[in-house]
Order: structure tokens, then sequence, then C-alpha cells
């Protein structure tokens, strides 16, 4: 099991993904992973909507009592990222906003994907990127670090408290959907 390790850790997005790479994923998995998320937010009473899916079908759901509808359409969005780009929805907003482009300047309507940490690629060893998993309801950075933390109790090795690189060079700048802003939480 992982144990939650207080020290602070720097790491890419490139380093986290091969951290977190699984040994296997299917329908199994995707329940073990889904229900070690809704344990770990349970216990500290948050309001989220957790969803793992395939490319092709959802293979996990769970909302959280205090969750609404408008987390659901924020996993399809931040699933929808991750397919498309292959990418958690954290970096893709991320290197999105570094080059100065948004969603629509690449053709790809907002209602259909989002720039807003949650939504994470599974990878495994071997084969790449084989589904996805989300999670909405908090703030999109700590959507992102508990999908991350739900990857390490799964693969028993120790979850740090990450500063991502590349989100603390952006850190401020990470314009908000108008969405996002009504919600305040993806």
């Amino acid at each position: 099991m992982s144990r939650r390790n207080g020290t602070m850790r720097d790491e890419t997005f490139d380093e986290q993904a091969r951290r977190t790479t699984l040994p296997v994923f299917n329908a199994e998995v995707a329940r073990r992973l889904g229900e070690i998320t809704v344990n770990i937010a349970a216990r500290r009473s948050l309001a989220v909507a957790v969803g793992l899916a395939l490319p092709e079908r959802p293979l996990y759901f769970c909302a959280l009592d205090g969750s609404n509808a408008e987390n659901v359409d924020w996993i399809r969005r931040k699933q929808n990222t991750v397919f498309h780009f292959e990418r958690s929805s954290l970096e893709v907003g991320v290197m999105l906003e570094r080059d100065g482009q948004r969603l629509v300047s690449l053709d790809l309507p907002e209602e259909h994907y989002a720039t807003y940490g949650g939504g994470v690629p599974l990878r495994v060893a071997d084969e790449g990127i084989v589904g996805a998993m989300c999670v909405s309801g908090l703030e999109h950075v700590a959507d992102h670090e508990l999908v991350v933390e739900a990857l390490c109790w799964h693969l028993g090795i120790p979850h740090f408290n990450v500063i991502l690189t590349q989100v603390a060079a952006t850190s401020g700048r990470h314009a908000s959907h108008s969405s996002e802003r009504r919600a305040t939480r993806a």
C-alpha cells in the first residue's frame, strides 16, 4: 500500500507518467482504481465524481454525495482530451498556455474538451495509453493529484506531495473557462 509522503518532490509530467505506469489494465483494475479513489475521497469528505474508461467505452463511474451533473460533463470532456492528446488534461492546458493557444485554435470545441486537471491517461508497460481516469469536483490541480494518489495506492508506491514543474511555471496564468469560473471546480 502507498503511504502519503510528506516530502515535496519536483516532477515533470513525463516522470509522473513513468512512475504510475500500470502492469495491466482491464475492467477489474478499473473497478479497483475507482474504489480506491472513492475511498480516499469519502474519508476526506470530498464531493467528487470519478470515471475510468477505455477509448471505446466507460468502465467505472461513481458520483459521491455533493457532486453534480456538471462534474459528469467535466469528466467526459477531460476523457476526450486525454484520448485526443494522449496526455493529461492538466498537461494539455499547460502546453496550450505556454504556446499561446486555446482549444478553439485547434478546432476542438470547449464543450467537448477541457484543459483543466483531473484527466490522466492510464499507461500499461509496452502498450502505451490504454485508458483514462478522471476526477471532477475539486480545484482542477487537486483533481489531477487525487488521480495520481489513487494510482500510487494501487501500485503500492509512495505518493509524494508533488510540484509539477510545468504547472509551477505557469501558476496564476492558466485562465479559467467561463463555465469553470461559475462552477469554481472541475
